[in-house]
């Protein structure tokens, strides 16, 4: 039993110091290895979002038609930057009736009644009949000029360039004002109240773009956000998709929207008709100008036509008609365009695209 006693005494007296230094001495690099590991992991989260926000810019962009390259899929022998006439007279287009389509969207737009004494002067100018066609996409409205079954038609910003390159399309004119000026700015707009003030502040929230082939509803801002800012989707803030202007702007208003890039004509033109109380929003940001939606026409056109339609658009009076409702009071009559001046900033931002995409199908693929 001693002898017991002796033993569990021996162990006892042997049991280790819990000393100050002994504890740092085991403590102190679990601690270090820890702290190691947490910005390790830190520091690969961020990695990893980043790649993840110029993998989004990749598949965002992935099925729409922007140009990769700014090359022409027609002839430019005058360096115009747009499809020349073909060559082989046999490829001009004199169809009986002429189809006109103004932007595409999935929201509702500018309907037929809009443009009801345009295409009726048309008609009167050319001989030829006249049809209004709306379509609820891009892809649907480029394959139909492509086509040869659409002849007029009007674009937005965002996608001239690649209208131009890839369908032939021919910028003519834009809508402008009394003064002969047209423009329009893109603006960030918040609802009033909102704790975002300036572009920074959007870091950690949710951005309503509109539709991937706009300008001002979301490759400028973008670029924007991206180049100033180095705020990249995804990364650094969420979005999603309106489907057009209008949405984004009333979706604002109504504080279902965080925050949302909108071109400042259509803003203004929803205010004017008080759909909207001004005062409901906020604008964060305006852009420098840009040209609004353009009307042109399919470049195999017949020359003819194509000068009587021009001749048309340029000329017609907007008093008292249904383009001058629609679109008053930001724009009064058709202003000629010059697309190779005119839309050299769009072509910039269009390239910043077009080599996030690059970029983000690069590191998909693991090259």
């Amino acid at each position: 039993m001693s002898g017991m006693n002796s033993g569990a005494t021996t162990s006892g007296n042997c049991r280790p110091s819990h000393s100050p230094g002994r504890v740092l001495s085991v403590v102190l690099p679990v601690a270090i290895i820890g702290l190691v590991f947490y910005w390790w992991s830190k520091g690969l989260e961020e990695r990893v979002r980043g790649d993840m926000a110029v993998t989004v810019l990749s598949r965002m962009f992935s099925a729409q038609p922007l140009p990769a390259s700014g090359t022409m899929a027609f002839a430019d022998a005058d360096n115009d930057l747009v499809a020349d006439l073909p060559a082989d007279q046999t490829k001009l287009a004199d169809p009986q009736t002429l189809v006109f389509s103004y932007v595409a969207t999935e929201e509702a737009g500018p309907g037929e009644e809009a443009w009801t004494e345009l295409l009726e002067a048309i008609k009167q100018k050319t001989g030829k009949e006249t049809k209004f066609l709306h379509y609820n996409t891009a892809d649907e409205q480029m394959k139909a000029l492509q086509e040869g079954e659409l002849h007029i038609v009007g674009v937005n910003t965002g996608l001239v360039q690649a209208a131009v390159e890839k369908f032939g399309f021919v910028p003519l004119c834009t809508f402008g004002r009394d003064d002969g000026s047209w423009g329009y700015t893109m603006e960030f707009i918040v609802p009033a109240g909102s704790s975002i003030r300036k572009l920074s502040d959007i870091k950690g929230h949710k951005v309503m773009f509109t539709t991937l082939d706009s300008n001002s509803g979301c490759k400028a801002p973008l670029v924007l956000l991206k180049e100033q800012h180095n705020l990249l989707p995804e990364r650094d803030y969420t979005i999603a998709f309106s489907q057009g202007h209008e949405s984004s702007i009333k979706g604002v208003a109504a504080k279902e929207f965080e925050v949302a890039p909108v071109a400042s004509d259509v803003l203004a033109r929803i205010a004017e008709k008080n759909e909207i109380d001004p005062a409901s929003v906020v604008s964060i940001y305006k852009s420098e100008r840009f040209p609004p939606a353009t009307l042109g026409y399919a470049h195999n056109l017949a020359p003819a036509l194509r000068e009587a339609i021009g001749e048309t658009l340029l000329g017609f009076e907007w008093k008292e008609t249904g383009l001058a409702k629609e679109f008053g009071p930001e724009a009064a009559k058709f202003v000629a365009v010059d697309y190779k001046n005119d839309w050299a900033n769009t072509r910039r931002i269009d390239q910043v695209i077009a080599e996030a995409r690059k970029a983000g199908q690069t590191k998909t693929n693991g090259k």
